[in-house]
Parts: structure tokens; C-alpha cells; sequence
């Protein structure tokens, strides 16, 4: 029995040996083919660098004077291939940034298809049209801000971001055009275009942008393309800092915001088009420097003040030990949840306000159920936040930078400062 038990216990062990090997002889066929596919796009993507290397600027120059009878420099240029040991990037596209007596601009070219050759020298031409287009079409007040992106519908695969580095420069690659253009109307460029995008913002607009009515049919661009309108209006040339966000507009608008609306078409002309809007207003109660916003559905009623600061918040820092806050504004509590958003209320500290006390001011909350303190922001004086360098991403939002946002239903919310521990 112990021999046959042996044999048995060697058999195993035999199994698992030969399992191993077989798994490791099939992991080799597998890394020798990964090894091979990667060595293959590596020389890809290495093609492409030594092509733009030798071609990229001449092309585009010979490009640019043969179109538009002018001598522009290349600046430098941009592969959009890159390499990547878990997920290289093969794009025969190269971007070269050109300048002609101080006008910046890009020319595209593909270095596997000499036929491939665009550039927005053009750009703010096009873009004028559009504007004026839409701007008659909808009788809209001359914007206090325009940013118009749009993509045609054979367009290269590029990639959307300019780099950092050319971005700081005055250089950007969008709206890139095969054609030259020569006063063609608004309809017969839109109908070239896969992509449409609209940015505009005023200051003060006495129309409202509610009663704006949208129809597909206003936007003529090619069949399967795609039309998004932003709309927006502000209270405050402080905007300039905060519009920047397309897709958190009530984050990045407070307190500037009034009101906002965003309309976008899909799939123009097939079966799935579609037509979609959204509409928000923004309303606001301010009282001795302390401004509390919100955006419809949620509506400014709901946000009550309760009563008014000087009294003591206590917050519980674990170990017996209680850090005491005296109230400087007035407490606000919101009564109503919001329906779509944790974003819907925010409640904001002015300069003005902050000036009036030499230290650190804090926003705190309080549950209404529990009574449970909660400091929810430090607040910076405004000369701590001009002192942001200017790539500092919080500096372009240093505007809401002395609020909340998500004010939520059920809590109490007020500005204080730190007067010391209980027993001191």
C-alpha cells in the first residue's frame, strides 16, 4: 500500500511538473507574438517620426504658399503618434504650427499620404460666418464671449488636446479645413461639417434664453452630424475666469451664472436623430458679503436663513477634545432636495467680506437632525489666491474657490472663524 501510495504521490507531482511546462511553453509563443506585434507598431510609430523628421515643415510651407501665396515659418511641429509600452499609438497625422507676420496657425499633414493636407489659416474667417449665421437666425445680442469649434466630415483622426507647450505659445490645431475658403454662406460650410460645437456668453441679455426655439432644421450640417449649442449668460466680467466648463457649468459658473441652456442635434438625417435640450436658471440671496446660489428646479425659496451669526459651533475632534467656531454670518439651511444634481446650491464668501477679518475663515455645517458639526471649506483670502502661478489649475477657477457647492437638504450652513479648544 505505501509503495502504491508513493507511486501515486510521484504521479502527481510528474502531473504538475509536465502542466507547468506546457503552460510555460505556450506563455513563450504568446510573449514571442506580443513581442513581435509591439517591435512591429514600434517601428510604425518610429517611421512616422523620422518621415516628419525629414518632411513634415517643407511640406507644410510648400503647402501653405501654394494655397495662399505666402511665406510662413514652421515653429515646430507635433507628431500625434506616440509611444507607449502597454498602449502605443500609431497616427500618421503631424500637426506643424506656422506663423506669417504675427498670426499664429497650424497646417496638418499625413506623411503616408501626401494628398492629406489641411490648415486653419483661415479660421477666424470661417468662424465669422457661422456666427453672424446663427446670430441673425436666432436675432441674439452681440456675445460677450464666442468659442466655435467644428469638424468636417472627412476630417483626419485627430487628437482633440493642443500640447501644453504650444498651447502656452498662442497655438491651436482645431477647426482645420481642406478648402480654401472664399465667402461661401453659412449653409454650404455647415453641410461640409460632421461637428459643431457653439460656445456664447453675454453679460446681460434681455432676451431670455428660454424662449429660444431650436429646430433641426436650422442647423444644415452633413447627414449624421452632430450641432451642441452652450448658451450662457453672466452677472459679472469675473466670468472671464469661469467659463471654461462645458460639462460642469454650474461648478465652474457660480456666483457669476444667471442663466444657461444647452440644445444639441445628433445624428442629423438618419433614423436615430435626435434632438435634446437643457435649461437652467440661476438665482441668487445675498446678505453683508455672504452669497447663496442656486439653479432651477431648486429654486432660491427653498434656501431659508434661519438666523443670524455670534453664536458657537462646537466640532467634536475625537478624544474628549471639542474645537470651538463663532459664527460670523448667518445660517442658511436648505429645505428641499434637488432632483438631478448634488451641484444645485453653493454658498459663496466675498473679498469684501473676508477683508474684515485679519485670520483664516471657515464654512462649517450643521445636521439638522443630529446637531453634528462638520467644517466643510478653509476659506482663502483673495491675495493668497492671486498669488496661484498662472497654470495653477484652481487659479482659473479662483472664483468659487471661497464657496461650496452641494449644499445638501437637511443641513445648516455658515461662515466662521476658529476661536480655540473647550477648557482653553
Amino acid at each position: 500500500m505505501k509503495e502504491k501510495k508513493g507511486l501515486d504521490s510521484r504521479g502527481k507531482v510528474f502531473g504538475r511538473i509536465k502542466r507547468m511546462a506546457v503552460t510555460g511553453i505556450l506563455s513563450m509563443f504568446l510573449l514571442t507574438g506580443c513581442s513581435r506585434e509591439w517591435m512591429e507598431t514600434r517601428q510604425e510609430i518610429d517611421q512616422i517620426y523620422h518621415a516628419a523628421e525629414r518632411t513634415a515643415e517643407d511640406r507644410a510651407a510648400a503647402y501653405i504658399t501654394e494655397k495662399y501665396g505666402i511665406d510662413a515659418l514652421p515653429q515646430g511641429y507635433w507628431v500625434q503618434g506616440y509611444h507607449d509600452f502597454f498602449a502605443p499609438y500609431v497616427n500618421s497625422n503631424v500637426v506643424v504650427f506656422m506663423e506669417y507676420e504675427g498670426r499664429k496657425f497650424c497646417a496638418g499633414i499625413d506623411v503616408n499620404d501626401e494628398t492629406i493636407l489641411w490648415d486653419n489659416y483661415q479660421r477666424e474667417e470661417i468662424e465669422a460666418v457661422l456666427q453672424e449665421y446663427f446670430t441673425e437666425l436666432y436675432h441674439l445680442p452681440q456675445p460677450y464671449k464666442t468659442d466655435i469649434e467644428f469638424r468636417l466630415e472627412n476630417a483626419p483622426g485627430y487628437r482633440a488636446a493642443t500640447p501644453t507647450e504650444w498651447r502656452e505659445r498662442g497655438f491651436d490645431h482645431g477647426n482645420m479645413v481642406d478648402f480654401y475658403f472664399q465667402s461661401q454662406a453659412a449653409e454650404e460650410l455647415l453641410a461640409m461639417m460632421d461637428r459643431v460645437e457653439f460656445h456664447n456668453s453675454w453679460l446681460s441679455m434681455k432676451q431670455p434664453l428660454t424662449s429660444l426655439s431650436f429646430e433641426a432644421g436650422d442647423w444644415p450640417v452633413c447627414e449624421g452630424g452632430d450641432v451642441a449649442w452652450n448658451l450662457r449668460v453672466y452677472a459679472s466680467p469675473e466670468a472671464e475666469w469661469v467659463d471654461r466648463s462645458v460639462e460642469y457649468p454650474d461648478i465652474a459658473g457660480f456666483p457669476y451664472f444667471r442663466e444657461w441652456r444647452r440644445a444639441c442635434l445628433n445624428n442629423r438625417g438618419t433614423k436615430e436623430e435626435e434632438l435634446s435640450e437643457e435649461s437652467w436658471g440661476f438665482h441668487s440671496m445675498q446678505k453683508e458679503g455672504i452669497m447663496v446660489i442656486s439653479r432651477l428646479p431648486f429654486e432660491i425659496e427653498d434656501i431659508l436663513c434661519i438666523s443670524e451669526g455670534a453664536e458657537e459651533w462646537h466640532i467634536d475632534r475625537g478624544n474628549g477634545e471639542t474645537q470651538i467656531y463663532k459664527l460670523v454670518s448667518d445660517v442658511y439651511e436648505v429645505t428641499e432636495k434637488s432632483p438631478d444634481s448634488n451641484y444645485a446650491t453653493v454658498m459663496h464668501v466675498s473679498e469684501d467680506f473676508m477683508d474684515q477679518y485679519e485670520g483664516t475663515l471657515y464654512i462649517l455645517s450643521r445636521n439638522r437632525e443630529t446637531g453634528e458639526v462638520k467644517l466643510v471649506k478653509d476659506i482663502s483670502p483673495q491675495r493668497e489666491l492671486d498669488l496661484l502661478p498662472e497654470d495653477e489649475f484652481d487659479r482659473d477657477y479662483k472664483i468659487h474657490s471661497n464657496g461650496t457647492c452641494g449644499m445638501s437638504a437637511g443641513f445648516q450652513y455658515a461662515a466662521a472663524e476658529r476661536k480655540g479648544k473647550a477648557g482653553e
